[in-house]
């Protein structure tokens, strides 16, 4: 399958990459860090396209998912991907983080699928949004990240919904995973307090396992939503 992965350079992302590359798919991997995808790209054989690509400008992103497309044929796969929280207490936060995170998260989110959705209802493909468990829940001195989260498991479920005859929709929604995720955040005691946390969840390889697992499942059926948390017995 031909398949596009945004915030592809590290952690979940190219943990995803290594795992579909295993399995033989077609990628474009697009991320902000040309350096990081280039050597992603060099370790899995220089057989994929990378784009230098911020969700967050349209233009670029498109033109990115066209030269893809124009390339193989069709897109069968979006993994929406790239995202972001910074922590603070909501009555502390800053303005500028509270827009970073709804701009990534979901009008970053808006802008691939409103770019991939007509190849993908071309082809009857897939869409894996990553959501979390903040997707159902709100925890403290993560507000905005978590309404940005619920967001996205809304608007994975409009499309289910909407185009259930037309495309997959699956919603990846874990808990803690040990990626630099933590590092956006600013609040000296709060990284302190978080840094062992996510330092103790789960590999990204977990996470990847998952979304292929979703990806190559059997045309006929629908993994609508998979919600994977480290197992604290073993923390």
């Amino acid at each position: 399958m031909n398949i596009i992965i945004t915030g592809a350079s590290s952690g979940i992302g190219a943990a995803t990459a290594e795992r579909l590359d295993k399995n033989g798919h077609q990628l474009l991997l697009l991320a902000r860090s040309e350096g990081k995808l280039n050597e992603l790209n060099q370790k899995l054989g220089n057989r994929h396209q990378v784009a230098v690509a911020d969700v967050c400008e349209y233009d670029n992103l498109k033109t990115a998912v066209h030269h893809f497309a124009a390339s193989f044929g069709q897109i069968d796969v979006l993994v929406n991907n790239a995202g972001l929280g910074v922590f603070d207490p909501v009555g502390d936060g800053k303005i500028e983080d509270w827009h970073t995170m709804v701009d990534v998260n979901v009008k970053g989110l808006l802008n691939a699928i409103h770019i991939c959705l007509p190849y993908l209802r071309k082809s009857l493909g897939h869409l894996v949004n990553l959501g979390s468990v903040a997707s159902h829940n709100v925890f403290p001195n993560s507000g905005v990240y978590c309404a940005t989260k619920h967001a996205v498991l809304a608007i994975s479920e409009s499309l289910r919904m909407e185009l259930s005859e037309e495309l997959r929709v699956t919603t990846i929604s874990p808990g803690a995973v040990n990626t630099p995720f933590i590092d956006q955040t600013n609040n000296e005691d709060l990284l302190k307090s978080y840094k062992s946390y996510f330092a103790a969840g789960m590999s990204p390889s977990i996470i990847a396992e998952q979304i292929t697992w979703a990806i190559e499942a059997p045309k006929n059926v629908v993994l609508s939503e998979i919600m994977i948390r480290p197992n604290k017995q073993n923390i």
